[in-house]
């Protein structure tokens, strides 16, 4: 008699795991093995902030219109020389036309101070003839009711530029930063970085020793690099830490308060304001004051920043935004200007939303200096830079190039066992939008396959057969990226 034997058949279970954490930051804090399922552990060059992959920012050649009634007619600025070493704006009132003309300014390598009117037809730069050998410290200040800067550096006396007009002060120290307060004109130079200087006339053109007075500040906190007007006080932000100096009793008595310490270096260009609160880079943390106390800026990605010497840090706060060009220590592979021979200074370029802390980071661009060019017609973020592009400005795009160049763009997720502990599984597919053609890789233990997925503006189903117990998935963005809707099915028990 023969027994029917049945066979014992080995269920499997499929599940579908969505990959919705797009909008989420990249975490380089955290173990890879302890992220979410879908939460990236490595993000650059994607705009990732509704949730999508999108093409990152970029730059262009930045150009403005020629008139104010036609603001969509732009031109592309011609500029002067074969490098840009500093950038500044400028807004003054012109009496005979009766209104505000806005003006960009820019030193080149000839070496010469270069202007032009935004809103005008622009053949070439003008230019003020200066003597400077170097490329001169700037600060802003006010002179006879009008917008002005000063202009002051090796070789040259401090030059006041106003109203189609200049003029110089011999007598004026080399002036890094200053500002009008209390009827009197503080000032920090580059002779005397641990002293604040102040002058009982305001008029910088009357400036001289005999009504020159100083404050020391000798002390652990380090020298003084830049001095802001908020909230009705004088805050001077130095080396480690932040001064508060207020009037107290008379007019010859200030009340001195070290109301921060800090553990690093604060980077002085790096330091920007936002309505009330004024962001800075200290050492490898994002930090913001807001006039009575520092908190630090939750990012789980600036451990990129540990070890970098970032003395050419440059923050700029624009439409909401906090934009900071760094340096970061990258492990996998060279993009941009990583793979520049001569080496770079910049090559990173953090944006980080002020009301919702999404964060975005821009990887291969040595960015010099960054400057919000607003005015009440046409604002834009621009940026000059170093090495390969030091004879360009370009304006903030949102296209994924740099002068025509695409940049990498590249999503990596953490490790993850779709919480199946210890058991074998296979991703068995995937869902996809991709509007551009990009590349899909899904890596294990096991093995790794990689799929080039055709550009489709509807959902796509790709077959995927990897094996394995523990998976990355790694997404590689093409031209004019939209991906969305990722959607990995997991059989478990194989």
């Amino acid at each position: 008699m023969y027994y029917q034997k049945n066979l014992t058949i080995k269920k499997s279970k499929e599940k579908d795991f969505e990959y919705d954490l797009f909008a989420n930051s990249q975490n380089f804090e955290d173990d890879t093995n302890t992220l979410k399922i879908g939460e990236p552990h490595i993000v650059y060059n994607f705009i990732s902030q509704d949730g999508t992959l999108k093409s990152g920012y970029g730059f262009k050649d930045i150009a403005m219109p020629t008139n104010e009634t036609d603001l969509d007619d732009e031109v592309v600025i011609k500029l002067r020389g074969n490098e840009v070493k500093k950038i500044w704006k400028l807004k003054w009132y012109d009496k005979n036309e009766d209104k505000n003309k806005y003006y960009l300014f820019y030193y080149n390598d000839e070496p010469k101070v270069c202007f032009d009117n935004i809103f005008n037809t622009r053949l070439a730069s003008f230019v003020i003839n200066t003597t400077f050998t170097q490329t001169p410290y700037v600060t802003y200040y006010r002179y006879n009711s009008q917008d002005a800067m000063l202009l002051s550096g090796e070789g040259g006396n401090l030059t006041i530029l106003t109203a189609g007009d200049t003029k110089t002060n011999e007598n004026a120290p080399r002036i890094i930063s200053c500002c009008r307060q209390y009827g009197k004109l503080f000032a920090i130079t580059a002779q005397a970085r641990g002293t604040l200087v102040y002058n009982e006339d305001p008029d910088i053109l009357n400036w001289s020793d005999e009504k020159t007075k100083d404050l020391d500040f000798s002390d652990e906190r380090g020298d003084l690099n830049r001095i802001i007007s908020f909230n009705d006080y004088l805050f001077i932000f130095r080396d480690f830490g932040i001064t508060k100096i207020s009037i107290y009793g008379s007019d010859e008595e200030f009340e001195i308060n070290h109301i921060y310490q800090s553990d690093s270096y604060i980077y002085p260009n790096s330091i920007a304001q936002s309505g009330e609160n004024i962001y800075f880079l200290e050492g490898n943390k994002i930090k913001v004051f807001n006039g009575s106390s520092v908190k630090d800026v939750k990012i789980d990605c600036l451990s990129v920043l540990d070890g970098c010497d970032n003395r050419f840090a440059y923050g700029e706060c624009f439409c909401g935004k906090y934009y900071l060009a760094c340096r970061g220590n990258f492990k996998e592979g060279k993009v941009g200007c990583e793979n520049n021979e001569e080496g770079y200074k910049n090559n990173l370029l953090i944006v980080f939303d002020l009301a919702s802390n999404h964060l975005d980071i821009v990887r291969g661009v040595d960015i010099n200096e960054l400057l919000a060019l607003n005015n009440r017609f046409k604002s834009k973020l621009i940026a000059c830079f170093n090495n390969e592009y030091k004879n360009r400005i370009g304006e903030l795009t949102q296209d994924g190039m740099v002068f025509g160049a695409k940049l990498n763009s590249y999503w990596e997720s953490g490790v993850t066992d779709f919480n199946e502990h210890g058991k074998l599984k296979r991703i068995k597919s995937f869902l996809i939008k991709s509007v551009q053609d990009c590349k899909i890789t899904l890596s294990s233990e096991r093995s790794s396959k990689t799929f080039s997925v055709k550009g489709k503006h509807s959902i796509q189903k790709i077959k995927a057969n990897v094996l394995g117990n523990q998976f990355v998935v790694k997404i590689e963005g093409g031209n004019n990226e939209y991906i969305s809707n990722f959607v990995l099915k997991v059989s478990c028990g194989e």
